[in-house]
């Protein structure tokens, strides 16, 4: 698929999380004091939305069971969860924010 624009930059400040759409793909965008992220916005253990949970740092939590996965790498980092989201390359464009999607 490419590069994908998912957001304005204005729309997601530092600490906050959102929710993005694109085609079939639930996507979690994150901007946390790191950088932009994106990963899946499914929980792989309880197949919750992720953005509706909790971001601290670069850690996001479930809102189901609290699992915590590190929205840097996808790695699962807290029980119940073990298998990794999947991550997504981000880039910013002026004031847009990109993603590929394979």
């Amino acid at each position: 698929m490419g590069w994908v624009k998912i957001a304005q930059l204005s729309e997601i400040p530092v600490g906050q999380m959102l929710h993005v759409e694109v085609g079939m793909e639930d996507i979690g965008l994150f901007h946390t004091e790191d950088g932009l992220f994106a990963t899946s916005d499914v929980c792989t253990h309880a197949a919750q939305q992720l953005t509706n949970g909790r971001l601290e740092g670069n850690i996001v939590s479930c809102p189901k069971h609290g699992g915590k996965f590190d929205v840097r790498t996808g790695e699962a980092t807290a029980f119940p969860c073990y298998i990794p989201l999947q991550t997504y390359q981000t880039e910013v464009r002026g004031e847009e924010v990109w993603i590929h999607l394979d």
